[in-house]
């Protein structure tokens, strides 16, 4: 399970950004599933409907953007 904290994101009006740390062997694409199903329980079931970027830096770190 990655390491991320759903209340600690960063917004400049336009979108929200979570850093998750994902744990050694887990895929890209579980730990955007894990923020994105946090984000939904945070901000509503029309979460998953939002366009969505991720970014996976070199020392491994995922940023995962919600847009508004």
């Amino acid at each position: 399970m990655a390491q991320f904290n759903i209340d600690a994101h960063l917004s400049n009006g336009k979108r929200l950004q979570w850093l998750a740390i994902p744990d050694e062997g887990e895929s890209l694409q579980d730990v955007v599933q894990q923020v994105k199903t946090a984000a939904a329980r945070k901000f509503g079931l029309a979460t998953p409907l939002r366009r969505w970027t991720i970014i996976r830096a070199s020392n491994g770190v995922v940023t995962v953007s919600m847009h508004m």
